[in-house]
Parts: structure tokens; C-alpha cells; sequence
């Protein structure tokens, strides 16, 4: 577990929610287009296979401004390609691929900017890359990628910008934003995961501890009936096992069932009578010889009443004709 919420920082892994390669730019939903030159010419276009072909996907398939985003080619170009409005759960990326013609003696400038959310050209204030104007502009498709601030909304904006007679022919393709959660998300995610598998080892100590009381239970009948056990209750309030009180042990031993039968003892007594006892309520039979060798039985109830006949008796000869007494169950 404590692997699993340390590599959780580490991974970061964003979330994209954009991605666009432009198969078809007349089908771009959310995407807002405003040709801010001077004079006004053409917007943001299917892309040119016979210029250059696609990153990916279709000769065609690429977004595309040139020199005619001014009108008649001339004057000043301000040519925006706006992205729909995203919303983010902390940083995010932008990455895309873009390129030039490579027309010798011409020099194509773009800038990539960023609004907290805004669509208005004044919004777009923060400028997270220049490429081109001044310095050269990549001949052959080139990615990029950049970070914002992070931020709840943002929306990204490509500018096409600069004279027109130094102006050309441009591309754009692969347009991806990912979001990129902040360590707070991450912490909050992390401490979801603590709490759910908390949760799943404390019912797993619970389920442990209601099969121990189950086998706990087992000797409770054997300690009520004086054997070796040990009687444990649950509270009802803390859910903890105890010692059950006093009342509590009245109780369970009122409910346990009748207590296991004893083989039954025999006992030799110094007159060579025996006696066995094989139930509480009993009836025995008391049976004696006497002097002329005839045998007298009679009945009697209880053990006391049994014990008193072989006291009266006590002139009959000793050994091997002695008395015997046996005792059934009564019924």
C-alpha cells in the first residue's frame, strides 16, 4: 500500500481533453476563428497536400494560414485560431506540430497564447511561445510543448502575425492538451485509497474476530459444566470481547443443554456389597442372604433409604455370599 500511494506523485498521469488533427477543418466544434488584419483576407484553412503533406493522417489533413490572411496580400496580418474553453484540475500541456513551406526569402511568424478562459483578443495576454518573425521557422514539422499556469478554465490561442510581404504559407497539426493534476489532487486521491483499503482490512479484523468468538462460544458449555474453557461476551456498546458478569453468566449457562452423561461408578463396600449409580432419581434393589441360604430381596427409593438396608443387615455373613445391591433407572 505504501508503494502503491508513493509511486502515485510520480506518475502524474494527465488526462487529455483535447486532441485534434484536423481531418476536417470546417467540422471543428468550439474552435473560434477571427481575422483581426488589416485589411481582413482569408482565415485559418484546410491544409495544402500539394504544399506539404499532413503530420498524420491525410495529405490535407492540417490546419493552414498564409500571406493572403491580409487582404490582397498585403498590410499588416493578425490572424487568430482559438481552441475551445477547457477546464482544468490544475496545470496542463499544450503540444502540437507545426511547420513552414520553406520559401526562400520569406520569414512566417507565429505566437501561442493562453486566456484564463476568455475569448476576447484582449484576454490572450499571457504568450507561452514565438516562433519565426525574426529568427527562422521550422522547414519540416516540428512538436512542441508548453506549460500553463495552472488554473480552473483556459483556453489556447495560435496567432499568425506580421507583414504580410514577409509572410507565406504555415501549418498546424496535432493539437493536444492534457491536464496535469496538482499534488493536492493527487494527495486527496491517494488519502481515498488509504481510507478504502483501511476500511477493507478493518472489516477483514472484524470477520477474524466474529470467527474467534464463534469458536470461543463453542467452550462456553463445557466451562458452565465445570470442565476447562473459557466464556467471553461482546460488548454491546464497544464491540470488545470481555469477561461476562455475573448476570451475564447465569444467563448463558441457563441455555446451554443438559450436561454430557458420566459412565456410571460402582462401588465396593467392606461387606462385599456394590453399588453403581446410573441416575439421580433411582430405585434400588437390595438383596440378601440369609443364614439358611435363602435369598430375601425387597426395593427401595433413593440412595439414603438403600444405604439404611445395608446397615440393618449388618449380622449376614461376609465374602463370597455376601449381599449385593444393583440399581435401575427409575421409569
Amino acid at each position: 500500500m505504501a508503494a502503491m500511494l508513493a509511486a502515485a506523485p510520480q506518475a502524474r498521469a494527465e488526462v487529455t481533453v483535447l486532441s485534434t488533427g484536423f481531418d476536417d477543418v470546417g467540422a471543428l466544434g468550439g474552435w473560434l476563428f477571427v481575422n483581426q488584419s488589416n485589411p481582413s483576407g482569408s482565415l485559418w484553412f484546410q491544409g495544402n497536400s500539394g504544399i506539404f503533406p499532413a503530420q498524420a493522417g491525410a495529405g490535407n489533413a492540417y490546419i493552414a494560414a498564409n500571406f493572403l490572411s491580409a487582404g490582397q496580400g498585403s498590410g499588416t496580418i493578425d490572424n487568430w485560431l482559438i481552441t475551445p474553453e477547457l477546464s482544468l484540475p490544475g496545470a496542463a500541456t499544450l503540444s502540437f506540430y507545426t511547420r513552414s513551406a520553406a520559401t526562400p526569402g520569406f520569414s512566417d511568424h507565429l505566437e501561442v497564447r493562453y486566456s484564463s478562459g476568455g475569448s476576447a483578443i484582449g484576454d490572450f495576454s499571457n504568450v507561452l511561445l514565438t516562433l519565426g518573425g525574426g529568427g527562422p521557422y521550422p522547414a519540416l514539422w516540428q512538436q512542441y510543448s508548453l506549460t500553463t499556469d495552472p488554473g480552473t478554465t483556459v483556453r489556447f490561442a495560435f496567432r499568425y502575425t506580421g507583414p504580410a510581404a514577409n509572410a507565406d504559407y504555415i501549418g498546424l497539426d496535432t493539437v493536444v492538451v492534457n491536464a496535469v493534476p496538482e499534488p493536492s489532487v493527487w494527495l486527496m486521491l491517494a488519502g481515498g485509497l488509504l481510507l478504502v483499503l483501511w476500511r477493507a482490512r478493518r472489516r477483514a479484523s472484524v470477520a477474524r474476530l466474529l470467527a474467534m468468538a464463534s469458536l470461543l462460544a463453542g467452550a462456553q458449555g463445557a466451562a458452565a459444566a465445570g470442565q476447562d474453557g473459557m466464556v467471553l461476551v461482546r460488548d454491546a456498546e464497544t464491540g470488545a470481547l470481555r469477561a461476562p458478569t455475573a448476570a451475564e453468566f447465569e444467563a448463558l449457562r441457563a441455555q446451554q443443554g443438559r450436561p454430557p452423561t458420566v459412565a456410571p461408578q460402582v462401588f465396593q463396600h467392606p461387606d462385599g456389597t456394590r453399588q453403581s449409580r446410573v441416575a439421580q432419581r433411582q430405585v434400588y434393589s437390595v438383596a440378601t442372604r440369609g443364614a439358611d441360604g435363602v435369598l430375601a430381596s425387597r426395593c427401595v427409593h433413593g440412595e439414603q433409604a438403600a444405604e439404611a438396608a445395608l446397615r440393618q443387615d449388618g449380622s449376614r455373613p461376609r465374602g463370597a455370599n455376601a449381599s449385593e445391591e444393583n440399581s435401575h433407572e427409575h421409569r
